[in-house]
């Protein structure tokens, strides 16, 4: 049999040489999987390739057997070596240089048929186990991440409620004791409600840390969107003015959505905060703007906030919102990801992308058809 011809080992030791060289050599983990393990690599695909030609010659060996053999193999690899990224990437170009190079060549005519099969059903089964295994690592880590928050949480929870409790204590105080408390009752209303606020983030906050548990129970109601944009616009109206911000806001009448008004409100003013800190990291720009629109598309309502700052990177856009990730230098990594986990709770998505002239955050809800 071929595959256990002293010729034909050879040129399977040639080809994995010049393969994992070629592959490896571009691997973002050189130093340790390419310099370090190279002998390990060819070795160990060497081995995979002979099996892969003896199935081919031997039809006793099922596709099944193939199927298992490919994915102990990709275990042992995933082991070994800790890289599936470089693999996935080129799983293909394998079986297309395997066919090229040592089947159709050295293999009978009859035997290529199946040869195709046998090392499709291979590299197939061998790159759906390291994709498995990837996303098994990036949920492992992920859920460090959230233990993280979750000690992190449990600990601000006590000291963060202390001073709000104070607050709202002191607050009715002051209301009570007035002399005429009808000339304060607008700004009264106006901290009561931000405080009130407040000890919702901090319950949402905790939520985030517990989002392998039970999720938290929500309240639906239809929602005005546009109007509470108009409500969060107005509470950052001093800021506008501080920061020398142009604000252009259009706002259809109709969308409403089935919601919960506080979670959004918060991602509204989360969202439009951070326009406003991006402009305070760049004083010596004259022209400052933000552009809210919201409208109805089809099914959805579209929300758009455009900020005129200097526009987000491209490597920032896929890790933005990623807990503890922030392009701030103080920034907690949480407020984005808290509002990713609100838009989605409400059946949308929230995308971010940069403009030519800045940045772009695209917020799309399902739509309540008024009847």
């Amino acid at each position: 049999m071929l595959s256990t011809d002293r010729t034909m080992r050879e040129h399977l030791l040639a080809f994995t040489n010049e393969y994992v060289s070629e592959v490896f050599g571009k691997s973002l983990n050189y130093e340790i999987l390419y310099h370090e393990k190279k002998e390990e690599l060819v070795e160990t695909l060497q081995q995979a390739l002979m099996f892969v030609l003896e199935a081919i010659e031997s039809e006793t060996i099922s596709l099944k057997t193939v199927n298992d053999f490919a994915g102990s193999y990709a275990e042992h690899y995933i082991i070994y070596f800790h890289d599936a990224e470089t693999l996935i990437r080129d799983c293909s170009e394998l079986k297309n240089r395997f066919l090229n190079q040592i089947v159709y060549p050295h293999l009978e005519s009859k035997f290529q048929a199946r040869a195709v099969s046998i090392i499709s059903t291979f590299v197939d089964e061998f790159m759906i186990r390291l994709f498995k295994e990837k996303q098994w690592e990036l949920e492992r880590l992920e859920v460090e991440k959230f233990n993280a928050i979750g000690n992190m949480a449990s600990g601000m929870a006590h000291e963060l409620r202390n001073p709000i409790t104070s607050i709202k204590g002191f607050l009715k105080l002051i209301y009570e004791m007035h002399p005429h408390p009808e000339e304060i009752h607008h700004y009264y209303t106006i901290i009561d409600e931000e405080v009130k606020r407040l000890d919702y983030i901090l319950e949402r906050f905790l939520s985030l840390t517990k989002r392998r548990n039970l999720p938290m129970k929500r309240e639906f109601e239809e929602v005005d969107i546009s109007r509470l944009i108009d409500r969060c616009v107005s509470l950052f109206e001093f800021e506008f003015i501080r920061l020398g911000i142009e604000t252009i806001v259009h706002l259809e009448s109709n969308a409403v959505i089935r919601g919960n008004s506080k979670e959004l409100e918060q991602t509204f003013i989360n969202i439009i905060k951070n326009a406003c800190e991006e402009f305070q990291r760049t004083p010596e720009q004259r022209e400052k703007l933000i552009r809210i629109s919201c409208r109805v598309s089809g099914e959805k309502v579209m929300v758009l906030f455009f900020n005129n700052g200097s526009p987000i990177s491209p490597s920032d856009v896929k890790q933005i919102f990623n807990p503890f990730y922030s392009t701030k230098e103080n920034g907690t990594g949480l407020g984005l990801a808290i509002c990713k986990q609100i838009i989605e709770a409400h059946g949308g998505k929230i995308n971010i992308y940069p403009e030519p002239d800045g940045t772009m955050v695209e917020l799309k809800l399902p739509w309540t058809m008024e009847t």
